[in-house]
């Protein structure tokens, strides 16, 4: 059984990834975007099936986890098998992905309040999870913006170039937020054991 502390932790991981890759790429394109979304999103989701599936993840709240790892397998596998879509695609693929997704997690954590541990971080990453799907919404898929920096700097900001970079955000934040979560909640868990150790020592 897959322990609900190693299960937050690999979708901490996941997100971190997709912040990092998203960090160090310069080429914000709608193809980066699509394929490095779609393959955190299969995995990611197949993490959250696995979790509720085969472990303790998801407690009472099992219907509405296995709901967002369908629907984040799904989004993944579009997103990878249509990697031309485009920027309005990728806008509207991610947009209705993080507000399904978002919603869910969010309510489990609202409901799991008093049930899970881990139910504050689901509500968080849900909040953040809708406000992606919220910007990938109203960002038009025609910005051009063209600027000019210090030193001779110049280049265009476009819609695409926004998107990814929010996406990213959006994943460093999530990521960390798990990351911590699950390490707190593995600390929790490992305390009580090593204070009777340390009392059967004395």
């Amino acid at each position: 059984m897959v322990a609900a502390w190693i299960a937050q932790l690999a979708r901490g991981i996941l997100a971190l990834a997709l912040g990092v890759t998203i960090t160090l790429t310069l080429e914000h394109t709608p193809v980066f975007g699509l394929v490095t979304f779609g393959v955190f999103a299969v995995l990611a989701g197949l993490v959250v099936l696995g979790a509720t599936l085969g472990g303790a993840y998801a407690g009472r709240m099992r219907a509405g986890f296995l709901v967002q790892g369908v629907a984040t397998v799904a989004a993944g596998v579009v997103a990878l098998a249509v990697p031309g879509g485009g920027v309005a695609f990728l806008a509207y693929l991610v947009g209705a992905w993080a507000v399904v997704a978002g919603l869910l997690e969010g309510a489990s954590g609202i409901l799991a309040r008093r049930l899970s541990p881990l139910a504050r971080d689901w509500l968080i990453a849900g909040v953040l999870t809708v406000a992606l799907g919220a910007v990938a919404f109203v960002l038009p898929p025609d910005f051009v913006q063209a600027f000019a920096g210090d030193r001779g700097v110049s280049g265009t900001l476009t819609s695409s170039v926004i998107l990814i970079g929010v996406i990213g955000v959006w994943a460093i934040l999530v990521g960390v937020l798990q990351t911590i979560s699950a390490i707190t909640v593995r600390s929790a868990k490992s305390t009580p054991v090593d204070r009777a150790d340390r009392v059967a020592a004395s």
